[in-house]
């Protein structure tokens, strides 16, 4: 019997502290991530602002001031907001990116590479756009929905650019550790595909006399130039990411409904259904798996906004729309159902494409996603985030804020799951109204790549504690001749600090003979305090091993006939299910 660590170690901690947070631009500002730069430990934070169309007086004079002097001025429509902040939040530049560029067309910050290389996409380019500079994929247009791909350094340098062969969807492109490009879209061009790929051929397919576009994935080199192109055929590629070797995709529907063309043999479901996870060869574009997702022979209904993968699994993020049921939650679930049909989820799944495990996110009201980045992964963690209406609570005890500020209304949240599935806390975000409700708040969240720190970030009309007092922007500063908007924002959260005789005897905790053949100990000073518990799992969340430890501060475990090789999760908690501590133990014998 597989039982799941969410009964087990339900968790109602919040172990982190808000280090600083502050508001970022003017009216109609949406920060968008978080690059941490590995050169001098700043943070670059990424935004876009669009010109608000309210309000009076010069607004070229009010977006101004949330720039540094000399900076360039924002473009006509809006441009890309960068703000460069020390790690206590201090504001050391902010600028406005001009367009650099042939293309006179607005672009949008989509990615940035371990070397600070920026990408950027556009679109659609206009019909008598120029002939771009040669070498890269296609330095001329060859649809009618073209749009482009611009590579520029850390300093803004443009490299290069290319033309791309129709719609783009705004953070679907991936950057491995050589430089090559992965990016996902929709074409009607047919010269795409290239022999060996998992559909080298354009699908026709017709409805109403329209031809309908084919999604496809693209693997560019460094210098912009193709190394592979497939077709997909689905009608779109919602998200994707990038572990090692493999590009992880999930989108919805078959681009022929006559078709079952989504899913591949022994996966989780065969069955059509709104939508699909794959898993792609990148170096060759073969596709390895695809498995539908979604209630069985119903086609709408629900969305997948975000997919992440690490050696543990692969995990996915997204809602439901007018959709009762207990569909995407697994038995042991940390939320079993959703009786109002809107709700977000949440799922694992292993290599070979079937769950793991799988659970709502949400309260009896309404629930959605906001932002770009509503789900990110680090190590044994997942970071989800969304908006909660109604009245219930979902609110963990004692977290950052435990209590739903707006009943009736939309409040910000966020939640942690370890990838075992297990909750471990749910905390709003953003204070009480003042003004319109309508001015909520969206929000992203991001997990630091080099530290236990993770960012909630996105867009805000909320004036209270959103930001922190004394930070670079700790107000809403709205255009003259209005008061009600939306800004951008960034907050960060730090692991709370412990008193030392907190941390002590956890710290001396620890595990030995690692590797090991399935006999190991565990010593340390908490184990003689009071009773514990150990928990074993595999690295799909599995329980193999659970057991009470008594109060001795070396405890001994043979156990080699019950682990076979490979990677195992060892988890301490009290008796009350208070986490301790956790290792990672591997077996080789």
């Amino acid at each position: 019997m597989i039982v799941f660590p969410s009964l087990l170690f339900s968790q109602s901690t919040f172990p982190y502290e808000r280090s600083w947070a502050t508001y970022f631009g003017g009216f109609e500002t949406r920060i968008n991530g978080v690059y941490e730069n590995p050169s001098d430990q700043t943070l670059l934070i990424d935004g876009y602002t669009s010109k608000a169309t309210y309000g009076t007086g010069d607004l070229s004079a009010y977006y101004s001031q949330f720039v540094s002097a000399g900076s360039y001025p924002m473009n006509s429509n809006g441009s890309t907001l960068l703000g460069k902040f020390s790690q206590s939040g201090n504001l050391l530049s902010a600028q406005y990116h001009p367009l650099i560029s042939s293309l006179a067309i607005t672009r949008y910050l989509v990615y940035r590479d371990q070397f600070g290389n920026q990408y950027k996409i556009g679109g659609p380019a206009p019909l008598n756009s120029p002939v771009l500079p040669p070498g890269v994929w296609l330095s001329t247009r060859v649809t009618d929905n073209d749009w482009v791909l611009a590579k520029y350094d850390e300093n803004n340098n443009l490299i290069w650019e290319t033309y791309l062969p129709g719609t783009i969807y705004s953070d679907n492109l991936d950057v491995d550790s050589n430089g090559n490009i992965y990016i996902t879209g929709t074409t009607s061009w047919q010269g795409l595909g290239d022999p060996g790929t998992f559909r080298p051929d354009f699908e026709v397919v017709s409805q109403n006399g329209a031809l309908k576009p084919n999604s496809f994935i693209v693997k560019l080199n460094a210098q912009g130039k193709k190394i592979w192109g497939t077709y997909v055929p689905s009608l779109y590629i919602t998200a994707q990411d990038l572990y090692e070797d493999n590009l992880f995709i999930v989108g919805g529907n078959d681009l022929n409904d006559a078709v079952t063309a989504l899913a591949t043999p022994e996966t989780f479901q065969e069955v059509k259904s709104s939508h699909f996870i794959a898993r792609f060869d990148g170096n060759t574009g073969q596709r390895v798996w695809g498995t539908y997702y979604g209630v069985p022979n119903v086609l709408t209904g629900a969305g997948i906004w975000q997919i992440k993968a690490n050696s543990s699994g692969v995990y996915i993020g997204g809602q439901t729309f007018y959709l009762p049921g207990s569909y995407y939650a697994t038995p042991g679930a940390h939320k079993q159902q959703t009786t109002d049909g809107f709700d977000l989820f949440l799922a694992k799944f292993n290599d070979n494409g079937y769950r793991i495990w799988g659970t709502y996110v949400g309260s009896e009201g309404t629930e959605w996603h906001g932002e770009n980045r509503v789900l990110d992964l680090k190590d044994d963690k997942l970071l989800i985030t969304g908006s909660s209406s109604g009245t219930e609570n979902i609110a963990t005890p004692g977290a950052f804020i435990s209590t739903k500020p707006n009943p009736g209304y939309p409040d910000a949240f966020f939640s942690m799951f370890n990838t075992a599935g297990t909750h471990l806390f749910t905390s709003y975000y953003g204070g009480t109204f003042t003004s319109d409700p309508a001015t909520d708040s969206q929000i992203g969240g991001q997990f630091s790549h080099s530290s236990d720190v993770f960012y909630i970030f996105g867009s805000s009309g909320n004036p209270n504690d959103i930001a922190t007092a004394n930070s670079h922007q700790p107000n809403i500063i709205p255009p003259p001749g209005t008061t009600i908007g939306r800004t951008g924002f960034i907050a960060k959260f730090s692991l709370a600090s412990l008193s030392t005789s907190e941390t002590a005897p956890a710290k001396d905790l620890v595990l030995y003979n690692n590797p090991s053949d399935g006999n190991f100990s565990l010593k340390g000073t908490v184990l003689s305090k009071e009773s514990h518990i150990i928990n074993i799992t595999d690295m799909s969340g599995r329980q193999i091993y659970s057991s009470p430890i008594s109060k001795t501060a070396e405890q001994h475990f043979r156990l080699a006939d019950q682990l076979a090789n490979g990677n195992y999760l060892i988890s301490v908690s009290k008796t009350d299910k208070t986490p301790v501590k956790s290792f990672k133990l591997t077996i080789r014998k």
